[in-house]
């Protein structure tokens, strides 16, 4: 098992998100920047171990985005869901505009621009369906043991 020390996060990328963060002027002790770090560290470790689980439970072996943000909610983080989503979609869409541009040079022809637009479509719309999906394992799950809860207090009696 690894310490937290074995996955600590680069000091100075911890140092601009502070920064970029946080209102201009405001002072850090040096302890602050370090608490953090190990807090973010942890949440990490935290976040990805709610979101293997969600994936090993509907048979996956890979973590998908929507694992992710399915882990958001059952940690109760689910307020910051919409901009994460928002912020997601905008780097894949990113992504996906240089990678077609570094394959197609420098055109900008409407043939592309209609491409990324599916693209766009076809990634939101995976991205609720892999959500449906777990939302429908989660309430088949919740059926099961309302039935098991039933089927103890009927035993009980």
């Amino acid at each position: 098992m690894s310490s937290i020390e074995d996955n600590e996060l680069p000091k100075a990328n911890v140092a601009r998100v502070l920064k970029n963060a946080l209102p201009a002027g405001t002072a850090l002790q040096k302890d602050a920047k370090l608490a953090v770090s190990k807090a973010s560290t942890v949440f990490i470790n935290y976040l990805s171990t709610v979101a293997n689980d969600i994936a090993k439970s509907a048979n996956h072996k890979t973590i998908s985005a929507a694992d992710v943000f399915k882990a958001m909610e059952i940690l109760e983080l689910d307020h910051l869901t919409p901009q994460l989503k928002e912020a997601f979609v905008g780097i894949v869409l990113e992504g996906q505009e240089q990678a077609k541009k570094a394959k197609h040079g420098d055109e900008e022809d409407e043939e592309v621009e209609d491409e990324v637009e599916e693209e766009e479509v076809e990634e939101e719309e995976e991205i609720e369906e892999e959500e449906e999906e777990a939302e429908e394992s989660d309430d088949r799950k919740n059926e099961q043991n309302a039935l098991d809860d039933d089927a103890l207090l009927d035993m009980d009696v």
